[in-house]
């Protein structure tokens, strides 16, 4: 998605702790115009997101909402939510409940939807994951075997390569700072190599890309109660493989890579998958370059456009990208680069241009 000033402005109004009353009361007055008779017993702003800003409700009967509010939805992220949430069927969460536009000051986008109070695995912490595993293969799997979406994961994928590029992400601003404090030429060479690699092993996969799969699979997409995983974030929902969303936690995570084949094995027997060690091989050089082109954009982002306000998005991004470290270096042209890419990433800290 191309980033707008209005998000650039949207960084800075919302998720602020000194906003974060502010954004509540927001959020209450779209729940009072959309539902006049709900009654809010506690609202929380849980999470600033580039496409919406997420907040937490609790009504007088004690049931949990999610509101999603968007001040820009040009790609309708939220409308692709909504279907891929209708794909569930009733008996999974989140459970849809209304979607719309409203006028409060500007034009408002929303999604409200009813689910599990819960914490993400991002705050409840890895060792949740880890120790419940075969349970959230379990959910996963309730997830997978939903009815079929019409969504394709190389379309994904196409949509994914266009905004792999500096000059389809930043304003002019932004691009000036990137070329005044860094090789930009080097760096913009890079990001093509990997659309380029990303876009032959989608090709060369199309054909097995016949299940439903989350397809952004992260430790902010797992939710967790009381020994139960359900999934959210779900714009980007299609008909993938499983494997794809399997890789997807195996990077995010950060499991050691002497688990990887365990916890495939484990993973394909829990789903009566077929278990096709080449084929996994074969989606994990994928998505590590995904995952790779992804982390590298975000953390331009949150240097050049945000201008390093968000800094727990920064830390979350060092975080995954540290213990992907030695991951990474199988990828030829990151092997080949680490060293300026290092440099890029410490440069912000240090003053040391690459």
């Amino acid at each position: 998605m191309k980033l707008s000033s209005l998000f650039k402005h949207k960084a800075y109004a919302f998720g602020h702790p000194n906003d974060t009353e502010q954004d509540c009361l927001f959020a209450s007055k779209i729940i009072s115009k959309i539902k006049p008779n709900f009654k809010i017993n506690n609202i929380t702003l849980s999470s600033v997101c580039d496409n919406y800003d997420v907040f937490h409700l609790i009504n007088q009967k004690d049931i949990f909402y999610k509101l999603k509010i968007s001040l820009s939805d040009p790609k309708n992220v939220l409308q692709k939510e909504v279907t891929a949430i209708r794909s569930l069927g009733s008996d999974h969460v989140p459970k849809y409940i209304c979607k719309g536009s409203i006028k409060i000051g500007e034009d408002v986008d929303y999604l409200l939807t009813q689910a599990v109070q819960s914490e993400s695995i991002r705050i409840a912490g890895r060792s949740v994951l880890a120790e419940n595993i075969d349970q959230f293969f379990t959910n996963y799997f309730s997830f997978s075997n939903t009815k079929s979406v019409r969504a394709k994961y190389n379309s994904n994928l196409e949509s994914f390569c266009s905004d792999l590029s500096p000059e389809n992400q930043f304003p002019e601003e932004s691009l000036a700072s990137i070329k005044n404090y860094t090789d930009y030429n080097l760096c913009n060479n890079f990001f093509l190599t990997l659309q380029n690699e990303i876009k032959n092993y989608g090709d060369e996969l199309k054909k097995v890309f016949q299940h439903k799969c989350h397809a952004n699979l992260n430790l902010d997409s797992i939710f967790y109660n009381n020994h139960f995983f359900y999934l959210d974030f779900l714009d980007k929902v299609c008909m993938g493989h499983p494997y794809i969303d399997l890789c997807d936690l195996i990077l995010d995570s950060g499991f050691l890579k002497e688990n990887d084949i365990p916890l495939l094995d484990k993973f394909c027997s829990i789903g009566n998958l077929e278990n096709n060690r080449d084929l996994y091989h074969h989606v994990f050089e994928l998505q590590i370059r995904k995952k790779l082109g992804q982390l590298l954009l975000d953390y331009i982002k949150e240097v050049y456009l945000y201008d390093s306000y968000r800094y727990d998005k920064i830390i979350e991004i060092a975080d995954v990208f540290s213990h992907l470290y030695e991951r990474f270096c199988i990828i030829p042209i990151f092997k080949e680069n680490r060293e300026f890419i290092m440099k890029t990433i410490c440069e912000p800290i240090f003053g040391v241009k690459a």
